[in-house]
């Protein structure tokens, strides 16, 4: 394991620490020393002439094996109505060389910004002989036309929703060797985006692919693999425990936490949530029974819980749930959050795991379908205030994986060319930089650091400057247990 010497950095203030010139060592995966002047005894010297060092970003909340296959999709994203995105399928079809009546598959769409719902004969009607599998952009629904309804042995109309659609989403093949290249790809952009961390939520082989990645000798980040309930016999009967290393993961693949989907989306209109007159309406994936069987196992056998809750009836749920099982972890999402429920949720000792760009995806749906209840919509400020740890992800592909990104929705709650919504609840770069790392700039912390050529947690004359300055951050250098990844 090599050595390095970060010579001439100044530290990214996180926690008031002076911004004078010093010098960083990163030595046996660890910050062996930081101050000024230091010997470089044998490390290697870069001369970091000033840029910023800071703690390495983590995306919370990803799926990596699916963020790496929508790279090979046809893209629906944008699409206002499902003739817009049969006209996307139309189109790539027409482009295919061969006439063999091949699989297609797009990503992408949202159902909160269509105007209606789509039926199965208008894609028959533009895919020919093709199996068309559609895959909303939230990944809780999907639309398939009658072909790829056959080949997958199943029948509906229009779209297939939540339980069905998990059971069938992993049974849509892609080409192993482009999603192979595909992978790789993904984990040069997380480099050059200074992330050194990723929680990552798996469906189905969920240490298969960082095991084979690891293997095989490919550069990776720390990520930490959650496990579905259909998976948690294998993790239970390997022993694993949240925290403890994966098996042939170089030590930079560790156990995360059960995780369980507890409601809908807002995009595929399926969220749990009340409206203003106290109306529940959408789906709840279990019920409470269910759900605190599923947390006291996961306890039971030593691992954490990461609960999906986006709307505030389930979210509510999901804290009966934490409380009677005991279980510890996190409440993932938590888009729409009864203000009764904050005392709980900081009684409980829970941490939210939010996905700000979700925000700029969903606002206008929000107040469509939120209406009268967005003050309580991405609270951030008031859950910061009330003292709740937040985390912040992407819940990539849903959301680009993307921690600047992030950064720059929680400071702006918005595209930078538009108004703050709600504005109340933005927080500030210092906030939504310490929400995005997980470790700091001392001796003995990992040796997972990035050079900046600027401060990242300045303070500027507004939310949108503020913003744009992260969304243009340059990562000069990543490292990840002191080996230099980009």
């Amino acid at each position: 394991m090599t050595s390095t010497l970060l010579r001439s950095v100044r530290r990214v203030p996180l926690g008031g620490e002076s911004t004078e010139p010093i010098d960083v060592l990163l030595s046996g995966g660890v910050i062996a020393a930081v101050g000024p002047d230091l010997d470089a005894d044998g490390a290697e010297v870069v001369d970091g002439e000033g840029r910023w060092v800071a703690p390495g970003l983590w995306d919370e909340h990803t799926h990596f094996e699916q963020w790496a296959q929508a790279a090979l999709r046809v893209d629906t994203a944008g699409t206002t109505d499902p003739a817009q995105a049969c006209a996307r399928v139309a189109s790539y079809i027409a482009g295919l060389h061969s006439r063999s009546a091949s699989l297609v598959v797009g990503f992408g769409h949202r159902l909160s910004d269509w105007t209606r719902l789509p039926a199965t004969a208008e894609l028959d009607a533009v895919s020919g002989a093709h199996p068309v599998v559609l895959m909303a952009g939230d990944a809780h629904s999907g639309w398939l036309n009658t072909a790829a309804q056959r080949m997958f042995d199943v029948t509906f109309d229009g779209v297939c929703t939540e339980a069905d659609w998990f059971a069938l989403m992993p049974r849509v093949p892609d080409d192993p060797e482009a999603l192979s290249k595909a992978r790789l790809r993904r984990l040069e952009e997380l480099a050059a985006l200074g992330v050194v961390g990723i929680v990552d939520l798996v469906m189905d082989d969920h240490l298969g692919p960082w095991q084979r990645l690891a293997e095989a000798g490919v550069t990776l980040p720390r990520v930490r693999v959650g496990v579905f309930p259909s998976t948690l016999d294998e993790v239970i009967d390997a022993g694993l425990s949240t925290g403890e290393e994966v098996p042939g993961g170089r030590g930079l693949i560790r156990m995360g936490s059960l995780k369980i989907i507890a409601d809908g989306s807002l995009s595929s209109l399926t969220a749990a949530v009340r409206d203003v007159d106290g109306c529940t309406h959408g789906h709840f994936a279990y019920s409470l029974n269910e759900l605190v069987d599923m947390q006291t196992r996961a306890r039971m056998h030593g691992l954490t819980v990461a609960t999906h809750a986006i709307g505030d009836a389930c979210l509510s749920q999901v804290l009966d749930a934490y409380e009677t099982s005991g279980a510890h972890g996190t409440v993932e999402h938590a888009q729409l959050v009864d203000r009764s429920d904050i005392a709980r949720i900081l009684r409980l000792g829970l941490t939210l795991s939010v996905q700000p760009w979700h925000l700029v995806d969903d606002w206008r749906s929000m107040d469509r379908l939120w209406a009268g209840r967005c003050d309580d919509a991405f609270p951030l400020r008031t859950l910061l205030d009330a003292g709740v740890p937040l985390i912040l992800g992407s819940d990539a592909p849903v959301a680009p994986l993307h921690p600047w990104k992030a950064m720059a929705a929680a400071v702006h709650r918005g595209t930078t060319e538009e108004a703050s919504w709600h504005p109340d609840q933005r927080i500030s770069a210092l906030e939504a930089f310490r929400a995005s790392v997980r470790t700091t700039v001392e001796p003995g912390q990992p040796a997972d650091v990035i050079l900046l050529d600027e401060n990242p947690v300045e303070v500027h004359a507004d939310s949108a400057e503020t913003a744009r300055r992260l969304l243009g951050a340059t990562v000069t250098a990543t490292y990840v247990a002191g080996s230099r990844t980009y």
